[in-house]
């Protein structure tokens, strides 16, 4: 049984549209294939890419936007506390 995606994931979910490299195929004249859905995100500094079945697409995008909103709340969450700290600081007696 594969082990379940996480609740939510890194990166964003992008369209691509391909070319085989076939001389006679229809991409070869301009139309290329698709579109095909991959996730990027980096890791270890390195670009990471990974297939987005179709069935799968509304559930990784959404996973990829939890991410990316949980992140901006911790950061805005960050920002107040050092606010915080620095009207402390203000009025704490040396």
């Amino acid at each position: 049984m594969p082990e379940p995606l996480p609740k939510t994931l890194p990166g964003a979910v992008c369209v691509q549209w391909r070319q085989c490299g076939r001389p006679a195929c229809r991409c070869a004249r301009g139309r290329p294939h698709g579109p095909y859905y991959y996730r990027f995100w980096r890791e270890a500094g390195k670009l990471k890419k990974v297939y987005v079945r179709r069935a799968d697409l509304e559930e990784v995008r959404s996973r990829c936007e939890a991410r990316r909103l949980a992140h901006a709340a911790l950061a805005a969450g960050w920002e107040e506390w050092r606010g915080l700290v620095a009207l402390i600081r203000q009025v704490e007696p040396r």
